[in-house]
Formats: structure tokens, sequence, C-alpha cells
């Protein structure tokens, strides 16, 4: 949260970086902020890592970036802005717009203990701290590193839990800037590049700070987790444990084919009344305002077409589909710990609400026939208790269960279960059932997609109304620094399936799958009938549940 306080900073001389000044922020924590991590040439085209920050011109801007006022320290990728109409509104002294450069964008934010950066100077003795790293989510088409999402007090935490870590939060490209595929391009997946440059840059400069760069845990949310989930399908060893928050890969998140994303490239420059093709229409394109590429790319977002990376051999080693998900994910050698879970009704949001309205059962039990003929189409109808002739405002619930099922849940479930029979890996199952605590707010009183991000890094603490609540958050928080030192959170999920369920009753306590089931009736056997009714899309990259007749130009995310 925003202060009117007096800034304090605090400079430290890193031995390959050089002298670089951070906040005080709480005042045992600095944050180094707005540093870049890797430059870009030219719009359309892959970062280049920072080496060093030799050059006295970049040394003294950035010195200067970092000592600014909270909210001005850092550009975002060039983006619509997001509403805060969920999460009880802006924080006070919150700047409105941010700023945003897509050429400076490339930023993280590393947050380390200040005793720690006060012994090294003093002992010349580096820590080997913990390295706790979170990728922002947002639809691939939102997000910032910014004080909602701040890993300060979760580094606060871990200081007065005396197991202290260091913690980056990364950004990167976004939109069509991140993930636009042009044909006559050879480069692909910017915005995947861009990540690993990030977490290259840790590799190569945090032990400067005192932290472990052989001891990084990788956690995210949403579009972040799926990122994660990304790079884990590449070979490069970025690091060793994940925390996966409502977002593995399914159906609708993994890589897309290249015919796919060279219609999103046409779509695009469509939009723009760009006529030349190949690499002048590119040239043109480059030449565009940015502020018109990003409302063009949120014109072609839709159900059917969503900016997400495209399959690269280079990147993948081979061709991915939906369904090999949860085995090329075990195959990952260098990550040893998945933690992943997600909150109790993912298939509420703001724009699931209004796709379901758009639907009533008569369409849908038609669409979904026609998708998977009259045997699958069973299966997903009795999943959800679906008929043609039910009440529509009954048929509300169980279409947006199916929702959150195709995005979120039923790809956490069959890599939970896929992991806890096949693999030699730790695994850790939780869910998040706490509700929207924000009277007054469209989603109040709703566990919806994205609520755990309220509660994981404390920022919200202030806005709470209850010491539950408060205990909730701390707690969470707790969870993921005992995780980044290594510890066991709770009981691994093997196959009587202990899960960590979180709810305003309980706080955090562990459950056996069949208790939880028989608690909340939530069924994870839904999850495993809806794949059941996708089989026969098996081994194809170009299968999209939502893909049905009336829907597919609806807006989702």
């Amino acid at each position: 949260m925003a202060s009117s306080r007096p800034t304090k900073t605090f400079t430290y001389t890193h031995p390959t970086l050089g002298p670089l000044t951070g906040l005080l922020s709480p005042d045992n924590v600095v944050q180094f902020r707005a540093i870049p991590y890797a430059t870009i040439p030219r719009r359309f085209e892959q970062s280049v890592l920072v080496s060093d920050l030799s050059i006295e011109k970049e040394r003294s801007e950035l010195i200067y970036s970092m000592a600014k006022p909270h909210f001005t320290s850092s550009s975002a990728s060039p983006q619509t802005l997001p509403s805060h109409e969920v999460s009880g509104g802006p924080f006070p002294g919150e700047e409105s717009p941010w700023p945003m450069d897509e050429f400076k964008c490339l930023i993280l934010q590393v947050n380390v203990p200040l005793a720690t950066l006060e012994a090294s100077e003093n002992e010349k003795k580096l820590k080997d701290l913990p390295v706790l790293a979170y990728i922002h989510g947002g639809a691939f088409a939102l997000g910032k590193i910014d004080d909602h999402h701040s890993t300060a007090l979760m580094v606060q935490q871990s200081i007065i839990d005396n197991q202290p870590i260091i913690s980056v939060s990364i950004q990167y490209r976004l939109g069509p800037l991140g993930f636009l595929n042009p044909p006559s391009s050879p480069q692909t997946n910017l915005a995947l590049y861009d990540q690993r440059n990030a977490l290259l840059w840790i590799q190569n400069f945090i032990a400067g700070f005192g932290g472990n760069p052989r001891n990084v845990t990788a956690f995210g949310e949403s579009a972040g987790s799926m990122s994660i989930c990304y790079h884990m399908l590449s070979s490069v060893p970025l690091f060793h444990r994940v925390i996966l928050m409502s977002g593995i890969l399914g159906p609708i998140s993994s890589p897309m084919p290249k015919e796919r994303a060279e219609r999103m490239y046409e779509m695009l420059l469509q939009e723009l009344e760009i006529q030349e093709k190949g690499e002048e229409g590119l040239e043109r394109l480059r030449g565009v305002d940015v502020r018109k590429i990003v409302e063009a790319g949120e014109r072609t977002n839709s159900t059917s077409q969503m900016w997400l990376p495209v399959q690269d051999e280079e990147w993948f080693g081979g061709h991915v589909t939906w369904d090999r998900i949860p085995s090329l994910l075990e195959s990952c050698e260098w990550v040893n710990t998945v933690v992943l879970g997600g909150t109790g009704f993912e298939g509420i949001t703001p724009l699931a609400l209004a796709f379901a309205l758009a639907m009533a059962p008569t369409s849908f039990t038609e669409a979904a026939t026609e998708q998977l003929g009259h045997e699958n189409a069973g299966k997903l109808f009795e999943a959800y208790g679906i008929t043609p002739d039910m009440d529509p405002n009954q048929f509300l619930t169980p279409v947006m269960r199916w929702i959150g099922d195709v995005i979120f849940d039923g790809p956490t479930h069959m890599l939970a279960r896929h992991l806890s029979t096949s693999s030699r890996k730790k695994v850790y199952r939780y869910n998040f059932d706490v509700r929207n605590p924000f009277p007054g707010q469209p989603l109040y009183q709703i566990s919806h997609h994205w609520v755990d991000i309220y509660f994981v890094f404390k920022n919200y603490q202030f806005r709470f109304s209850s010491q539950k609540l408060k205990d909730i958050s701390t707690q969470h928080a707790r969870f993921w620094i005992d995780i980044a030192n290594g510890k066991a959170p709770w009981n691994e999920y093997k196959e009587e399936g202990v899960v960590m369920i979180a709810n305003e009753r309980d706080g955090w306590t562990e459950r056996t799958k069949e208790e939880d089931e028989r608690i909340t009736e939530r069924n994870w056997r839904r999850c495993e009938r809806l794949w059941e009714a996708y089989s026969g899309f098996k081994g194809q990259d170009d299968f999209i549940p939502f893909k049905m007749k009336s829907l597919e130009d609806k807006k989702l995310v």
C-alpha cells in the first residue's frame, strides 16, 4: 500500500552491477525497483539479456528510477487499463493511468532483507538465501509490477519467521507486442523469451544480492502459472520448485498452431487497415502507434483467438498437444517439487458471466452435441447436470463450472492425478475457498478466479474487516515461504489425496480429497468425465472447447 511517509533509501554496491539504490519499504526490506533485465532492439524482435549496468548513463537512470516514489517507479507493457471494481478500488495514492513503454517494460523488482545486504557489505560474505520468483497473470494481455502484487511483505514475513528469502517480480511484453508471430519473422514467442531472460538474469546476478541461484522457486497465478508450465516444457533449467496457482496448460492454453497464429496476424493487419503483406506489412506494423496496436489486439482477442505462445520446436523440442501436458510436465527433470491448486469457483469472472448469459440450455446442448457427438456430449451433460429444458437461472451455475473446468480446474486436477501416481516429484495440492471480502464489489462473497491474489502477498490486509482474514493471508504467505525454503508445507498429495483447504470458518486445514468432496460437495470426477468427453480430440493442437456455433466470437478473457 502507498505511504505518505518520507521515502527512505538504501544504496548497496552489487559486486557486478555496481551501486544500486533501493527503497526501504517496509523498513527491514530493500526494494530494488525497475531493474532492466533485457533490451528490445525493435518492435516484434526478441529481447537481449542485459549483461551488466556498466554504462554510466544506464546506471544513473536506473538509480533515479529506483529512488522515485512508490507508484512511479516503472513502466508497464502497453495494455488496456484493467478495472479495480472487484478488489475494492485502487490503493491510496496509486497513480492512474500508469506509465507504459513498450521498450522500457522489461524490468524486474528484487526485494532483499536489509540485514542480508548490511552483512554482505560489512563482512563481504553473502548468505545464499532461497529465491522466490513471481510471474504475474492477466490472460497474457494485462499485468505489471505494482503494490497490489508486490512480494516485499512476503520477504518481511520470511524475516519474522527466521527463514529469510529474496523475492523477484518479473514484467514481460503483453498482447500482440509479446505474442504476435508474423509469418515473415523467424522469431516467435517473444514474451516467453522475455521471461526466460528475466529468469536467466536471476541466475547471473542474484548471488550478488545474497541469493542462491541453485535454489529458486517460481510461482505465478493464472497466465503467470501457465507461463511457468511453458518454461517446464523447454530444456533450459531456470528454477527448482514451482507453485502453480490456477493455471495449468490445457485445451484453451496449450501452444497454438502456426496456422492460427498467422490468422491472428492477418486479423491484426486488417484491423489496422494495413494492406501490405510479408516483410513490408511487418515494417508498416512497426510504424503504427502502440496504442492502436493494443486496441486492435483487444478486438481480435476472443474465445477462439487468444494471444498465446505458438508451436515452436526450438522451444518445446517437439509438437505439444493439450492431452500430453501432464506427461510432458512430469518429464521436466530440473523441477523436483510441484504445488498446485485453485479457487473455489474458477468459472466466475465478469466476462465469464457475460459469456454464460449469452447461452441458453437449448443452444448449449445443441452446440455441444454438434461439436462432440451424442455419446461424448452426453458425458458432458451428465457431469454437469445440464438438460436442454432446465431453467435458465439453474443453468448458469453448471455452465460457469464448465467454463472454469475447461480453463483452470480440469487441467489442474488431471495434472495432480497424473503426478501423484506416475511421478517421483513431490506434489502438494490446495484449494482456496475464501470468498471475495470487499462489500459492494461485483464478486463479493464469491471464491472467484484470482481471489487468492488478495491474500498471498499480504498487501490487502489493510482492507480486511476481520483478524481471521488477516491470519489466512499471513499463513498463505508463510506456506509459499516454506516451499521456497525447501520445507514440506503440508502432507504430499499421493494416492490418499491430501489437500490443504482455506476457508473463512476453519482457516487452513488438511483434508483427504474424499473428505473435502463430502463437506463441500466438490466433485473432481466431474473434470475426469469432461476429459473423457474430449477424448476424441486427443493429439489435436487446435481443439478449442468454446469454439461452438454462435459462441466462438464471444469474449471470455
